[in-house]
């Protein structure tokens, strides 16, 4: 089997390692990551508490950008020592959780987390124990979940596979989009700026301050 990524060919939908599959993996790890999160926040404080990545859909990007990227990293090595998987894992998770932490403080002025009271933290963005999280997670994924999950996704009807995809797609761009104005607007408008046009005025009356952190309530600003 080739371990670079492939074309969808004709005998089935999303074999091997291929764009298609990497945005069912991509999707599917977005909507277990937010109802993981959900149900922690529901454990720990006893409410229901919005960890939603998006203004719309219920995604956090996150756990679908790391089920993805331990995908490309691991794929070529789900048949190696758990020793050689764990530091590899190790080493991607952590610096992809710390470009995230710093790409979303940079565009959006806020963070999702904070390690700083953590010991061996780096900047409060990424911490020993939770790299060592990441390389136990590795090992889990490529060696039990993936195989199980590349499996349920190429039993997809390749038709309603292809349709569902690209429809996701298109959703997940425009989600993106809303959700990086509707942040980006509320900074403007409480920096004091009112709105130039109708879409910052749409933007105004559908994403005010009290949505806005009701659908961040775990961000904190800079």
């Amino acid at each position: 089997m080739k371990n670079k990524i492939s074309k969808t060919d004709n005998k089935g939908f999303a074999n091997g390692l291929c764009f298609n599959k990497l945005v069912w993996i991509f999707l599917i790890c977005c909507v277990v990551g937010f109802i993981v999160e959900t149900i922690w926040c529901l454990i720990r404080h006893g409410y229901i508490e919005s960890r939603k990545s998006l203004v719309y859909g219920p995604l956090s990007v996150a756990y679908g950008m790391g089920g993805v990227i331990l995908t490309l990293a691991l794929y070529k090595l789900k048949d190696e020592s758990l020793g050689k998987v764990f530091f590899i894992s190790f080493i991607v998770g952590t610096v992809t959780e710390y470009i995230c932490s710093l790409g979303q403080e940079i565009v959006f002025g806020s963070v999702a987390w904070d390690y700083s009271n953590v010991p061996l933290n780096i900047n409060g963005r990424v911490c020993l124990l939770y790299s060592l999280f990441w390389g136990v997670l590795g090992i889990v994924w490529i060696k039990l979940i993936y195989p199980h999950m590349s499996v349920l996704i190429e039993k997809i009807p390749v038709n309603i596979g292809m349709i569902l995809t690209w429809a996701f797609v298109v959703f997940f761009v425009f989600d993106s989009f809303m959700s990086a104005t509707a942040a980006l607007r509320m900074d403007a408008r409480n920096a004091g700026e009112p709105p130039s046009n109708h879409f910052e005025v749409f933007l105004d009356d559908r994403f005010d301050d009290e949505r806005m952190h009701s659908i961040y309530a775990n961000s904190k600003d800079i």
